[in-house]
């Protein structure tokens, strides 16, 4: 076999396997979704009605408790199984207890950084790369796919695929109405605060029935107090 159907055969395989952890190991293993449709409901209610103009540092704050909170059951998960002893290769528990340790202290940089008010967070806290890393990691902690070099190859490689595709729905998808509400852009607000019915009849907010009022008021005090008026 030449080299290069190897390499796309390696590059498929990569792809199942990338599709497989995503959409169809959390439905094999039904323990997971206690932890996965939260992310999941998290992700797209941040996607698509708080951050689809941008990340907020109070999004991103929000987004890192996601974080903290997955790398707990991380953690968690790797002490149940290292007590059961389903888990008993020392690089394996090493190698658990690093990654849910760095996504943790991920985690808790974000809100550092965040409750100082480094801007920075708003590119590294959106939650679309925070629920990434949390979905396609959680089945390894669930003990239904190995931590290896092509879960890890594949997570980096078909991220853009992800990332994208999502984007490009994001960019041409009609925008919530709260979002609209929120950003002062319904309707309403386009008309320059006048509801449907029109600007508001005149008299009505303490304005003055007659336009010409005040011009009018002017006429007559220019008549009474200035030069050849009246007064003089």
């Amino acid at each position: 076999m030449a080299w290069y159907a190897s390499a796309a055969l390696y590059l498929w395989n990569l792809f199942v396997l990338w599709i497989k952890v995503l959409f169809v190991l959390p439905f094999q293993h039904t323990e997971m979704l206690w932890i996965l449709v939260p992310i999941w409901l998290s992700w797209f209610f941040a996607e698509f009605f708080q951050e689809k103009l941008g990340t907020s540092l109070g999004n991103a704050i929000s987004n890192s408790i996601v974080i903290v909170w997955g790398s707990i059951d991380w953690l968690r998960q790797t002490l149940n199984f290292v007590n059961k002893g389903i888990i008993i290769d020392s690089f394996n528990i090493i190698s658990r207890y690093a990654l849910a340790g760095a996504v943790f202290i991920y985690g808790m940089v974000i809100i550092v950084l965040g409750i100082r008010g480094n801007k920075i967070i708003r590119y590294i806290g959106r939650v679309r790369e925070v629920t990434y890393v949390l979905i396609v990691f959680t089945p390894m902690f669930y003990n239904e796919v190995s931590l290896s070099f092509e879960l890890i190859l594949a997570a980096f490689l078909f991220f853009p695929i992800f990332y994208f595709t999502i984007e490009i729905f994001d960019r041409y998808a009609p925008n919530p109405k709260a979002m609209d509400e929120d950003m002062g852009l319904d309707k309403d607000q386009e008309m320059g605060g006048f509801n449907e019915q029109g600007p508001p009849n005149q008299g009505e907010f303490g304005q003055f029935p007659n336009n010409n009022f005040g011009n009018d008021n002017f006429e007559n005090f220019n008549n009474n107090f200035g030069p050849g008026g009246r007064s003089r």
